[in-house]
């Protein structure tokens, strides 16, 4: 905890609309060495929305935490990133702090999964497979590779149905078989078979290329959003309380002998 302490010093200043944890932990795949990957909405200064200032994503490593506006989140969003969209699908316990933002959105998440969130989705796959390519440690290896299986099982629920939104935990067999894959590994050329028979399935059951409307609903959301920022009517949380969410998040996680 004390390097998240250290990692959000500079921010102490700033409220947040929303925190949660993402990564193996939100994916179900959390062992006992895994990282908690914080992911915070913050409320931008007044001044820097009426600027049109209000767009920003800052990253951190050593912990894992992205800090990001609204205005940033949003296109993530709209995009159909499916990092940004897993948000709207965490499973309990992962949700920190919610000052209405993605509970807001979370209506929206089957529309905004497009076509190309599953695009996404298989080329970050396809990425993972060249990095495979490469020499790394046995762990690591291991980790890349259910990571992949994780990416292509989630492009075929989505494509099964698209009425649902991008998934963020798979279903209680999907877990299993990446946690085995995990710690025992998986053939490479079976990973890499894996890749364009997905893709084929995907063609062959594309969900929506686009949705306008949900995206413009995102919009108005975020719009209201940021007016309540400049009118000081928005909710929001200081940042000590998404450390404190973060130390009792930790406690359940690992809890002590």
């Amino acid at each position: 905890m004390d390097d998240f302490e250290s990692a959000l010093e500079p921010y102490m200043a700033t409220r947040a609309l929303a925190a949660w944890v993402g990564g193996s932990h939100a994916h179900g795949l959390a062992g006992p060495g895994s990282d908690i990957d914080l992911r915070i909405v913050i409320a931008p200064d007044p001044a820097d929305i009426l600027l049109d200032r209000a767009d920003a994503t800052i990253g951190v490593h050593d912990p894992d935490i992205s800090i990001m506006t609204p205005v940033a989140f949003l296109k993530g969003l709209a995009k159909g990133s499916p990092n940004m969209l897993e948000a709207l699908a965490l499973p309990a316990g992962c949700l920190l702090l919610d000052s209405g933002l993605l509970d807001g959105l979370k209506p929206l998440a089957a529309g905004l999964a497009t076509r190309r969130t599953v695009d996404m989705a298989l080329g970050n796959a396809a990425s993972n497979l060249h990095l495979l390519e490469r020499d790394m440690d046995a762990r690591r290896r291991r980790k890349m590779q259910a990571e992949s299986m994780r990416l292509l099982l989630a492009a075929g629920l989505a494509c099964a149905d698209p009425a649902a939104p991008w998934p963020c935990r798979l279903p209680d067999d999907d877990l299993t078989e990446l946690r085995r894959i995990r710690e025992h590994g998986m053939d490479g050329e079976e990973l890499a078979r894996q890749l364009p028979a997905m893709r084929e399935y995907a063609a062959a059951h594309r969900r929506p290329a686009s949705n306008t409307k949900a995206v413009r609903e995102a919009e108005r959301m975020v719009a209201n959003l940021s007016r309540g920022i400049i009118l000081g009517t928005t909710a929001s949380f200081p940042m000590d309380g998404v450390l404190s969410a973060v130390r009792m998040f930790a406690g359940d996680a690992y809890p002590m002998a």
